[in-house]
């Protein structure tokens, strides 16, 4: 009896004092979610489904497409809805719909540091800008323009 206490006393300070395993790290490709102002913009510091790198890709919270977007060369021609804009200032659209993990929300004034990028809520556009090249996107529901600061 006495060495089976003896036994779990040992397991008991094994366990206090032998460090905890650290927590997992997020995944560096998982892209965060940002809402502002009437659009949903995924925020990545490596976006590999589009070739990789630093990239914001955005949406309007209703889903259509912004007036100044092009239509698709595909059937059925569709006004392509997504505005991408990578770290290193290139822009492009594309057809799609973003996906993910509940968006932080954020109001007018705001100023937000993820991935690398630098998002300022002003009223009624956000801008997104990659830290390293100053590089980005001015968005709003009615407009987007690709920034360099």
């Amino acid at each position: 009896m006495v060495g089976k206490l003896i036994a779990a006393s040992a397991a008991l300070i094994a366990l206090v004092v032998s460090p905890l395993a650290p927590l997992a790290e997020a995944d560096a490709s998982s892209p965060t979610l940002i809402q502002s102002g009437g659009v949903l913009c995924a925020v990545s510091a490596n976006d590999v489904s589009r070739g990789g790198g630093p990239m914001v890709v955005c949406q309007r919270s209703d889903g259509a497409p912004w007036a100044q977007a092009p239509f698709s060369t595909t059937k059925p021609w569709p006004r392509l809805n997504l505005a991408v804009v990578r770290g290193s200032a290139e822009f492009y659209w594309d057809a799609g719909d973003i996906a993910g993990p509940q968006p932080v929300n954020l109001g007018s004034g705001q100023t937000y540091h993820v991935n690398g990028w630098t998002i300022q809520v002003g009223d009624p556009q956000t801008t997104y800008v990659f830290d390293a090249t100053k590089h980005g996107i001015s968005i709003g529901p009615d407009f987007v323009r690709s920034i360099w600061i």
